[in-house]
């Protein structure tokens, strides 16, 4: 049996809805993914995560526009090094539609590695986080 109506939707104006981000709490110290959910900034501090943490086409299950394509050996020169960083990581984060923008990076230098602080602006709110290189 076909349902019969009288009302055609295909031409109906749909309203956009947000998707939740709603997800699971990572517990890095235990290496587990643990029964609580979170929502809002803590799960896009997750995401911040798990994207820098991933390298892009690496693993199939992942689409090719999520992780990050760092590849820090290849650059020669701080000022060269720290444009590339700030590329890749806002290339990176952009793929994420919670993410607004990536702000306000700060290199601090030791012996061979960089700690670099940025701010993440999302739609739950701002935060600073950081990535060692």
């Amino acid at each position: 049996m076909i349902p019969q109506s009288d009302m055609v939707l295909l031409n109906e104006d749909m309203e956009e809805t947000p998707q939740p981000s709603l997800t699971y709490k990572m517990d890095l110290i235990n290496g587990r993914i643990g029964a609580v959910a979170v929502d809002g900034l803590e799960a896009v501090k997750q995401a911040v995560f798990k994207i820098l943490s991933t390298t892009r086409f690496e693993h199939l299950i992942y689409s090719t526009d999520y992780g990050n394509e760092a590849d820090v050996g290849a650059v020669r020169g701080r000022a060269v090094f720290e444009t590339e960083i700030e590329r890749w990581v806002k290339e990176a984060l952009k793929q994420d539609d919670r993410i607004i923008s990536v702000t306000q990076f700060r290199f601090t230098y030791d012996l061979d590695t960089a700690l670099v602080q940025f701010l993440v602006e999302s739609d739950y709110g701002n935060y600073t986080d950081e990535l060692e290189v």
